[in-house]
């Protein structure tokens, strides 16, 4: 089965069909339409479309041309929606407006341009757009949610939902290192972290770094199933944590006599 590609200046149409390792680029006349995928379907799938397809179809809304030229039928299902099921179901990367924008920078790189230069692409230019967007993405984040040699370094100022870092440290540091280990430098911290289990800490750290907008996104990013209730779950827990960690701070604190 071939897909089309692109019509040329003298009427030629160019199509990709699908191998054992990738695409190779062919050439046609007359198209039929049972040779073909014919682009988004009603149900906004791509079904039975090879991901190398998909990723070439992206790059071509992307790169704002024409439609026509990409042969797509009138656009049923927006840009943006088929990115995110793309982004999920091929590459396995976050969905959320920095990651959209990162896989948006990085289909328009050079990921295919051996399918121009040799008329082939093999199935690891897949993996070449991902190790992109990736690094776009990277470039992309503030300093403070990079990760570093030894892990990652937030910011006291990240957003946990109406909680902060910042009410969970001594107001002396700065920033927070996260060693490899998961351990804090301030044990007040540590202590809540150990409330929680392996999954519900890497929740926590996800919306901390801004991979969601929401707890429900952060929980999806590092894939738990039902990431909405897990989510809530987590915000439920961490607010309790909190409040207590602050009840034993204040039954420390010894209280001023009455005056």
């Amino acid at each position: 089965m071939r897909a089309p590609l692109q019509a040329t200046t003298d009427g030629r149409i160019l199509f990709v069909t699908a191998t054992a390792d990738g695409l190779r680029m062919d050439e046609a006349r007359r198209l039929r339409r049972k040779d073909y995928y014919w682009g988004p379907s009603a149900s906004d799938t791509w079904q039975g479309v090879p991901s190398l397809v998909q990723a070439l179809r992206l790059r071509g809304r992307e790169s704002g041309l024409p439609q026509k030229i990409y042969l797509f039928p009138p656009p049923r299902v927006e840009t943006r929606k088929l990115m995110d099921r793309f982004a999920a179901e091929v590459l396995v990367l976050p969905r959320n407006e920095r990651w959209r924008e990162a896989l948006s920078t990085a289909l328009l790189g050079d990921w295919c341009e051996p399918l121009l230069r040799t008329g082939r692409l093999p199935d690891t230019a897949l993996g070449a757009l991902k190790a992109e967007a990736r690094a776009v993405h990277r470039q992309l984040m503030p300093v403070w949610r990079r990760r570093t040699r030894h892990g990652r370094v937030l910011s006291l100022d990240a957003d946990l939902g109406g909680l902060s870092l910042y009410e969970l440290v001594s107001v002396e540091v700065d920033y927070l290192a996260h060693t490899a280990g998961g351990v804090f430098e301030d044990e007040r911290l540590n202590r809540v972290l150990r409330g929680l289990d392996q999954a519900e800490r890497q929740v926590v750290f996800a919306y901390a770094e801004g991979l969601g907008t929401s707890w429900a996104e952060a929980a999806a990013s590092v894939g738990v199933a039902e990431p909405e209730a897990f989510g809530e779950r987590v915000r439920r827990k961490v607010h309790r944590l909190v409040g207590e960690q602050r009840r034993r701070a204040a039954q420390r604190c010894p209280r001023s006599p009455a005056t």
